[in-house]
């Protein structure tokens, strides 16, 4: 046997060694969270866009092809353009002044379209509005009767007028004789009135309707040294009405006017001192097909 005997070497590796190194797998897992916060930016960017622009993106991703790189909308082709022919000289007669005024009438086209489609809507909710207007005007009428059995208000529901028109719900308070709603030459209403009103007032709450509140007079002048006349005491009656309305439930932002105008709309023109004359109007307004149609407009057309 050799007496040299072959050296043994053993390798050991430490296992806390981390300062090796480690490949790529970082980069990949860094792209895919860069591609993850420009999806969410991308996604969120969107979202901030007006209904308008949002549908112009959704409309390239469903139907790729030729868009205007100003306005982002899709350009229609002529159909010349489209089949690719040419003039006897060789030219492409599309140029880029018809794919201009190819795209404003596309444009027109759109806009019209979507007008009479929001005029169309706008038609069925004010139709529908004046529906729920005459069944709380009903509904009105039912608590009228129902307080005609106390003789507290018998009086005064005499001298109450209740219509409804175009323009909305009207409810009149008629001073067909001196004091029935307001004691004479003031604007306090009184106590049975105050309590009629406030009976009245939470039916009224069930509707959105903006209400005018009108004061009138008869053409007697009111006599008072400091001023104060007709223009005054029927914008004051007015407010008072509101007061007892707000009081009851009514939301201040639901009252759009209060007006006096003293002896210049009077219910009886061929008699301008009939006390009939005097009198306070709370007027529900309809709401009209207009009045959608520039709510939608406006929603539409806001950032």
């Amino acid at each position: 046997m050799d007496s040299k005997e072959q050296p043994i070497i053993i390798k050991k590796k430490k296992s806390g060694d981390h300062h090796g190194h480690h490949g790529g797998a970082w980069k990949v897992a860094y792209a895919d969270f860069v591609t993850a916060m420009m999806a969410f930016f991308l996604v969120m960017w969107i979202l901030g866009l007006s209904p308008d622009n949002r549908q112009r993106i959704a409309s390239f991703f469903r139907d790729p092809g030729l868009f205007s790189f100003l306005t982002g909308k899709k350009i229609p082709l002529d159909e010349n353009l489209a089949a690719g022919s040419y003039d006897t000289k060789g030219n492409n007669p599309g140029t880029q002044d018809s794919y201009i005024e190819s795209q404003k009438k596309w444009e027109q086209v759109l806009l019209d379209t979507i007008n009479q489609k929001l005029r169309e809507q706008a038609s069925r909710d004010s139709t529908e509005a004046a529906q729920k207007l005459a069944a709380v005007a009903e509904k009105i009428k039912a608590k009228l009767t129902q307080l005609a059995t106390d003789s507290r208000y018998e009086e005064l529901l005499k001298n109450l007028e209740l219509t409804v028109s175009p323009e909305g719900l009207r409810i009149e308070l008629l001073e067909k004789k001196e004091s029935v709603f307001f004691e004479v030459g003031s604007a306090r209403l009184r106590p049975a009135a105050i309590k009629l009103l406030a009976s009245i007032a939470p039916l009224l709450k069930e509707l959105p309707n903006p209400i005018v509140l009108e004061g009138h007079t008869d053409s007697r002048q009111y006599a008072s040294r400091h001023g104060y006349s007709n223009w005054e005491l029927s914008a004051d009656r007015a407010n008072s009405a509101r007061t007892v309305l707000e009081d009851n439930g009514i939301p201040p932002g639901r009252i759009s006017g209060v007006y006096g105008f003293a002896d210049r709309r009077l219910k009886n023109p061929l008699n301008p001192f009939d006390v009939v004359n005097r009198r306070v109007s709370i007027l529900v307004a309809n709401f009209k097909t207009e009045d959608f149609l520039r709510r939608y407009q406006q929603s539409s057309a806001a950032p």
